[in-house]
């Protein structure tokens, strides 16, 4: 049995007391709350009608929130904005909400919302604080000619091709873009309704080093070589992000023009940083004999602008900047890994409160 999380333990704690003190204040709430919704007569019709705002109030898909006070605030604040932006006809619900939270009337009901809003960012805290990828961030196709797969957060197989399931993407339990993350989702054969999954950590790494012994590059096997290495001495193997290799820029043309030899995704941030390998037997190789200086010359520049258009292509599609190894880099292999393991050596996790010691003082409350 794996070993408990005392943050998590501790977080259980809190939304156990918060609840267990709703109890105490519902008779009062609903005596209040009678006055003006016959309907809202016991606990659970009280608690969805709480709970049914945050959806509306709140981008949950994108907000990135920290603390129960952020959360209480955006919700306030979605609120306040409902009652600036709506048509008058459909203000009414929200001011009604607004005029019970602002005035003195419903002391038991403000209790009872202030700890409800609490209970539902604790209970979601793992999908709240994480930076989560947008839409356009949340799928990428990689691979060679003949190997083309998708990476996806919440893969499904909609009208002859794959999308993201929007409303699962911020529930996803993974840190993204890691190899955990692939290991659960696996990855997705192009136009066809099928997964390659992989049972172990073994079969995942496997998988994707003979995609990349296929480039026929020895930099990138090379590379790859060292990346393999480097997860099985790893302490937490699966929170590695993945090394992903031949990202395609436009994956779904029939003949696609440009790939970028890796890329790495930050789970914690979602920085982007590509890596592409140089070497200028292949990169600039200039075609053509008997060609004088200044025919060279033009093709060498041809050639530089090339490399350079690529760069602002996918930095304008993907955000993605990335280091480019030429010959003289490639003469040292390790200290090209070196460069790359910098981004893949990420200590520390998105910064997360602290319920143990937070428990010890609001158990005084």
């Amino acid at each position: 049995m794996g070993k408990r999380d005392p943050n998590k333990t501790a977080r259980n704690k809190r939304i156990k007391k918060l609840k267990e003190q709703r109890r105490d204040l519902l008779p009062f709430v609903l005596i209040e709350t009678n006055k003006l919704f016959s309907y809202m007569d016991n606990e659970k019709s009280l608690n969805a009608y709480i709970g049914s705002k945050a959806g509306v109030y709140i981008d949950q898909k994108h907000e990135v929130i920290k603390s129960p006070t952020e959360y209480m605030n955006l919700w306030i604040e979605g609120l306040t904005e409902k009652l600036n932006t709506l048509d008058s006809d459909l203000i009414f619900p929200h001011k009604v909400l607004y005029d019970i939270i602002s005035g003195e009337k419903f002391p038991y009901f403000k209790k009872y919302l202030s700890n409800f809003l609490e209970c539902s960012f604790l209970k979601h805290y793992d999908e709240h604080y994480k930076v989560k990828p947008t839409i356009k961030e949340s799928e990428y196709w990689f691979g060679n000619n003949s190997d083309e797969f998708g990476f996806l957060i919440s893969p499904r197989f909609v009208d002859d091709s794959w999308e993201n399931d929007k409303s699962e993407i911020r529930h996803f339990k993974q840190p993204y873009w890691t190899l955990g993350h692939a290991l659960e989702t696996g990855f997705c054969y192009m136009n066809q309704n099928d997964q390659r999954t992989f049972s172990t950590l073994v079969d995942l790494l496997q998988f994707l080093y003979d995609l990349v012994r296929r480039t026929g590059s020895k930099y990138q096997i090379s590379i790859y070589s060292k990346y393999i290495d480097y997860v099985k001495n790893h302490g937490t193997p699966e929170s590695i992000p993945v090394l992903i290799p031949e990202l395609r820029y436009d994956p779904f043309k029939k003949k696609h023009k440009y790939r970028l030899d890796f890329l790495i995704i930050n789970p914690w941030s979602m920085d982007k940083i590509g890596f592409e390998i140089s070497p200028s037997s292949t990169h600039m190789k200039l075609k053509g004999k008997n060609k004088n200086l200044t025919e060279l010359e033009k093709d060498a520049y041809l050639q530089y602008e090339k490399e350079m258009i690529k760069h602002k292509k996918y930095w304008s599609k993907y955000n993605i900047n990335y280091i480019t190894f030429t010959d003289t880099d490639l003469n040292n292999l390790d200290n090209v890994w070196a460069n790359i393991n910098n981004y893949l050596s990420i200590d520390s996790k998105a910064v997360q409160l602290n319920f143990s010691l937070l428990n010890a003082l609001l158990d005084n409350e």
